[in-house]
């Protein structure tokens, strides 16, 4: 079972956040999955979200290719369904991808950084725009949380990731899983076998489902909608950071349920200029340092074509 922690006393800080922490650290260290409730995000604020997603992924084609993510620079848009390539897995779904926006005066942004840039809107859309701002900053705070209760967890300082997220490459994605009615299992897999490159990710999914996470003896488990929780699981970053600690663990997407599936992940990865050590490690040991910025840049560099001299 994916367990279901509450972790209001972690949003309140009030004294039982030992305990929570404890959950924590247990469904990092021995699935690398758990469901947050107690949040603090209201109702309103998820469900908005979700009826921007079906807003947008119902445009006209031409109104979604005209912020193709192929115009960004900076891997901000839309990603078309079924995208393939050479280094790109063809995957039954399409995506709306945002990032940090800092504005044209930031001396990243200025100097057109590959990763720092402005976000692609579709015209006529204000409400878009400041519905997936909103919850941005929404998804910032419980970052911010779950951040200072990992450094909890593995006996650090709170602020010991948290320092690494001033101007971070944190992603957030409204993901549309169209159902496929082929009778071929690979047409509804939505999303392959893989882990998350980053360091988490925050996940809400509408009452659909599909999630499948794999355990550590093989075995494939469903991961379905609990109301009002988000699902937390720990990326490939995360667990070379730790030490092995925290688990990355293999996950996949199938949608079977004669519909379209709609999910909102936030990929939480710290800033592009930090460079991070393994836990425990000797500092002076080449092996034991990591490039955020040059890991994240080749995951996404591989994954979506783009225009270098393009809008973002």
């Amino acid at each position: 079972m994916i367990p279901i922690i509450d972790i209001s006393p972690l949003v309140s800080k009030d004294t039982r956040q030992d305990s929570v922490i404890s959950e924590i650290r247990n469904a990092c260290e021995t699935i690398g999955f758990f469901y947050v409730i107690g949040h603090g995000i209201s109702r309103d604020v998820q469900a908005k979200i979700f009826s921007t997603a079906r807003e947008f992924f119902a445009l006209p084609e031409s109104i979604k290719r005209s912020v193709d993510v192929a115009k960004s620079r900076c891997f901000r848009g839309y990603v078309p369904f079924a995208l393939t390539g050479p280094n790109v897995p063809k995957r039954m779904l399409e995506a709306f991808q945002m990032m940090l926006d800092l504005g044209p005066d930031d001396p990243d942004v200025a100097t057109r950084n590959i990763m720092y840039g402005a976000n692609q809107w579709p015209e006529d859309k204000p409400k878009m725009r400041e519905i997936l701002e909103a919850y941005y900053k929404e998804m910032e705070k419980l970052s911010n949380h779950l951040l200072s209760s990992f450094a909890h967890a593995l006996g650090e300082d709170p602020v010991f990731f948290s320092v690494y997220y001033q101007k971070p490459l944190t992603q957030l994605r409204l993901l549309h899983y169209p159902y496929v009615d082929s009778g071929n299992l690979e047409d509804q897999r939505g999303v392959e076998v893989h882990t998350d490159t980053g360091a988490f990710t925050i996940l809400m999914q509408d009452e659909t489902g599909g999630l499948e996470i794999q355990t550590r003896d093989g075995a494939w488990l469903d991961a379905p909608t609990v109301e009002d929780a988000f699902i937390i699981n720990v990326g490939d970053m995360m667990q070379w950071w730790t030490a092995d600690r925290f688990i990355s663990t293999p996950h996949r997407v199938t949608n079977r349920s004669g519909h379209s599936r709609y999910s909102v992940p936030f990929f939480v990865n710290p800033d592009r200029n930090a460079v991070i050590t393994r836990l425990g490690s000797d500092p002076e040991d080449a092996s034991a340092i990591f490039d955020v910025g040059a890991h994240v840049e080749k995951a996404y560099v591989d994954a979506w074509p783009r225009d270098p001299a393009g809008v973002g």
